[in-house]
């Protein structure tokens, strides 16, 4: 025998069921349509390897390390001179990450939703 108490719970029960395959349907279709907005937004292959990083990357990289040992190697440097060549090398990778930024930011269109 069923107790009234078990009807009244089976029936709430199948109700929440019912009410969470809607919304399980729900988030699907959100997801889908957040998927799909992305890949229209994802960047292709040919903007990520954009030649002018590549370019910032060689101008800081080749100085840095051909100028580490010849100035850690050399008897007649004086002391103090390699931290600041490496205060330098910082200093210029910080403008040129900073000179990036804003030129991607002034790139973006200008009726992108972003927050």
């Amino acid at each position: 025998m069923k107790s009234p108490a078990m009807g009244v719970w089976t029936s709430r029960l199948q109700e929440a069921s019912v009410r969470v395959r809607g919304a399980s349907g729900r988030v699907k279709v959100w997801a889908q349509e957040r998927s799909a907005r992305r890949a229209h937004e994802a960047p292709t292959a040919a903007e990520s390897t954009n030649p002018v990083y590549i370019l910032a990357a060689i101008t800081l990289g080749i100085p840095a390390l051909l100028l580490i040992p010849l100035v850690g190697m050399n008897p007649g440097v004086q002391d103090g001179t390699f931290t600041t060549v490496v205060t330098f090398l910082v200093a210029s990778a910080f403008v040129t990450a900073a000179v990036f930024e804003i030129k991607r930011l002034a790139d973006q269109r200008s009726d992108a939703d972003k927050h």
